[in-house]
């Protein structure tokens, strides 16, 4: 009996992009970066659920790059990552990209209408690709069980044949057509009034956000405890003062901390309701998103996931055991060559995984960062925008 292979979770999308060549690991490293700094200005100022866009480079048979994002509730996440592999695609022609999620080949589904009668669920493994910013379907009467190689030579030397229909093309573009402005679109900023070590996290990683409102949206009784007791981001109890600033988070984040009712811990200095309205609600956001810090905080340094050593010394174990240094002996002239090009590798792209490093493991860096000297006064005399017209999440807007 053939063994199942493990269910994929419901929220999290992959991807793998192979060159056309068979590349070393060095070669390989420098497509990684160039790909990085090709999507860099897209990117930079976005807002992830859950995890960033990312890239890990794989030395198996078929030398290539993959990833994997969880998108949560935000299905945005999932399209905008579409739209950046299409990108890629555009901006280095000599690459074959497969994208899928739990449903498999997603991207048929958005041209489920349009597709060939002999395409199915059953038999549709190995044969959709994205290829210089086109959508390729291998043909069956081409290749009837295709392996990963058997796909990918035939992209090579018969691009023409794997193109799909316009009407294919089309439907998939369609949902990817108003990118990178939705994306920018998806972003909603808004004021709050939250404690001064909240708005120090907030003023040095603004993509933290993310993890305060899963800690908040994702709380049980168990989380709530540590909500209860505020003793990271609450000092001072009841005597702390808020300060206001500005936070920028998704969409969906918004919605999330908006719609759900939270009573405020009898620790928290919550101002009366009697008073500003405007400014009650900005502390109501304000104590959702400190609690969310709070709960996510202590649970992770329960989880103590964050001492299992250095990215770096990680990295260096996995080249290592890729045969990356081609049992060179340690300290002659080509080791100590590749183990340059190595820590000049890990440097430029460390840039760049430096943020999903910091969502997996934000303890440290929370702590690194209410460790640097900070008070209220830092924050009383900075301007803060209005917040972002919130109406669409009342009309139902898209």
């Amino acid at each position: 009996m053939a063994a199942t292979r493990p269910r994929l979770p419901d929220d999290t999308v992959f991807y793998s992009i192979y060159p056309d060549s068979t590349l070393s690991t060095s070669s390989l490293q420098s497509l990684h970066l160039q790909i990085l700094d090709h999507l860099s200005p897209l990117i930079s100022d976005y807002i992830w659920q859950h995890e960033p866009f990312n890239l890990s480079l794989s030395t198996t048979a078929i030398p290539h790059l993959h990833g994997h994002l969880r998108f949560g509730d935000n299905l945005e996440d999932e399209w905008f990552t579409v739209f950046l592999l299409f990108e890629i695609s555009r901006a280095f022609h000599a690459l074959s990209i497969r994208v899928w999620d739990s449903d498999g080949e997603f991207l048929l589904i958005e041209a489920a209408f349009h597709l060939p009668r002999w395409l199915n669920p059953d038999n549709s493994e190995n044969r959709l690709f994205i290829r210089r910013g086109d959508l390729h379907i291998i043909p069956k009467t081409s290749l009837p069980d295709p392996t990963l190689v058997d796909s990918l030579n035939f992209l090579i030397n018969n691009e023409n044949e794997s193109r799909a229909s316009e009407a294919i093309q089309n439907a998939v573009k369609r949902k990817i057509s108003d990118y990178p402005h939705r994306a920018k679109r998806n972003m909603h900023n808004v004021r709050v009034r939250v404690p001064v070590s909240v708005a120090q996290v907030l003023k040095h990683e603004p993509c933290l956000i993310s993890l305060a409102v899963e800690g908040f949206y994702d709380r049980d009784i168990d989380t709530m405890k540590y909500a209860a007791k505020m003793e990271r981001f609450l000092s001072k109890g009841k005597e702390e003062e808020l300060v206001l600033v500005n936070v920028k988070m998704s969409r969906a984040m918004y919605a999330q901390l908006m719609q759900q009712t939270f009573q405020a811990p009898k620790c928290y200095p919550m101002p009366s309701r009697s008073g500003d309205a405007a400014g009650y609600l900005e502390a109501e956001l304000g104590m959702k998103i400190a609690c969310g810090f709070e709960m996510v905080y202590w649970q992770r340094k329960k989880e103590g996931d964050e001492g299992k050593g250095s990215t770096r010394s990680k990295y260096f174990e996995s080249l290592e055991k890729s045969g990356y240094f081609e049992g060179l002996i340690p300290g002659s002239k080509e080791y100590k060559r590749l183990m340059e090009n190595a820590e000049e590798y890990y440097r430029k792209s460390n840039l760049f995984v430096r943020t999903s490093e910091m969502l997996s493991a934000p303890v440290r860096r929370i702590d690194e960062i209410l460790a640097l000297p900070h008070s209220v006064n830092d924050f009383r005399s900075q301007e803060v925008p209005p917040a972002d017209d919130d109406s669409w999440l009342y009309s139902g807007e898209d």
